[in-house]
């Protein structure tokens, strides 16, 4: 079970709350708003790290990123 925290615009914690899934987390984060004022977020307690919940990708907390691929410079590997 994760804990997921409802964040005003600014900056003040409006709510705090285990769920299960992110699905249900989200619904209530959508229903918890109280105004149409830009800035609000949902955040989600990763291993006693507060990081901002990301609809897209997950979560964006550094230890629920998938690894990162190699970066590529455009140079050539040598042959031979």
């Amino acid at each position: 079970m994760a804990r997921f925290r409802v964040v005003d615009p600014h900056g003040e914690i409006v709510a705090t709350k285990n769920f299960d899934n992110a699905e249900a987390a989200h619904a209530w984060f959508t229903a918890s708003i109280h105004s149409s004022e830009l800035g609000w977020r949902m955040e989600v307690d990763d291993d006693g790290q507060w990081a901002f919940f990301d609809d897209t990708e997950g979560f964006t907390a550094l230890a629920s990123r998938p690894p990162a691929s190699p970066v590529s410079h455009g140079g050539r590997k040598a042959s031979g």
